[in-house]
């Protein structure tokens, strides 16, 4: 049995999955709802079963795009004025990763961005690659087969569903899905709880900068792609996180988003006495005037 096995939780119930005697399923150990998950030559985490139809929608769209999608998305960049290979060592960078490290990518696709996660953490690394769709994957599974001193694992899943315990991975990356989650706030939530205090998460997606909406060739975008018209979706970070960065890069088409996991939420002093003062004054006895003044 692979160690990996070992290492993944049921997505739903939390609960130890333990491999069956003929070695086709996970089987949870929660007697509340069980549920097995196929082992094949990827293992399928899917969750739940029956997904929601928009992340269905995109299952099927990928998995029908697979022997197409690497030269389209190298379309992508080109129009966008972009260069490929350094766009993507830049978000990567943003990770901090260094050898020996355990990475998790969500939504890793034919393995474009893994390459250079996989080169980072090498020797001694450990990088877990997830898709929705089950075609992809096993391209990247492909070409990273003959990859030594680094171990690699991979297996299909939702996002918003990770088969790990809290804290396994010191790093995670995602990048050209979340505008199309279905439970978007529960997959950062997921992707901050997954990964260790003090640990990066690095998320983007299509999102033309507001400053550009206006002119023509980023409209004709934005027709053309409706995502590309998204809004960063900052709203649904969650709150244990500092050094939260944002910025444009992929010809300004695309935003990524950069944080590291804190241990709780941050809080603010609201009754520290401002310096000064010969009565008492501070954040909280402003407030409570102001809406009294309202």
């Amino acid at each position: 049995m692979s160690d990996f096995f070992e290492q993944i939780i049921c997505p739903k119930t939390h609960t130890k999955l333990v491999l069956s005697a003929d070695g086709k399923t996970l089987n949870n150990t929660s007697t509340e709802e069980p549920v097995s998950y196929d082992v094949n030559s990827i293992v399928d985490l899917v969750y739940p079963r029956e997904l929601f139809e928009q992340d269905r929608k995109e299952q099927v769209a990928y998995n029908d795009a697979h022997t197409r999608y690497d030269r389209g998305v190298s379309w992508v960049f080109e129009s966008l004025h972009a260069n490929e290979a350094a766009t993507r060592k830049q978000m990567i960078s943003l990770l901090k990763l260094k050898p020996g490290m355990k990475v998790l990518e969500v939504g890793a696709g034919t393995g474009k961005d893994s390459a250079y996660i996989i080169d980072k953490i090498t020797p001694g690394g450990h990088a877990v690659l997830s898709d929705l769709s089950p075609a992809m994957l096993s391209h990247a599974k492909e070409k990273f087969a003959d990859k030594k001193d680094v171990k690699i694992d991979y297996f299909i899943g939702n996002g918003s569903y990770l088969p790990f315990e809290d804290e396994s991975f010191d790093a995670l990356f995602h990048f050209g899905g979340i505008n199309t989650f279905s439970e978007r706030a529960k997959a950062f939530e997921e992707f901050n709880r997954v990964v260790k205090v003090g640990g990066r998460v690095v998320v983007g997606d299509e999102s033309v900068g507001a400053w550009l909406r206006d002119q023509k060739t980023y409209q004709i975008l934005m027709d053309a792609n409706p995502m590309f018209a998204d809004l960063v979706p900052m709203q649904d970070l969650p709150k244990n996180i500092k050094d939260v960065k944002l910025q444009w890069i992929f010809g300004n088409g695309y935003y990524v988003l950069d944080f590291k996991k804190t241990k709780k939420a941050p809080t603010v002093n609201v009754n520290l006495q401002i310096p000064g003062k010969d009565f008492k004054d501070n954040w909280k006895i402003r407030a409570e005037r102001n809406r009294k003044n309202k």
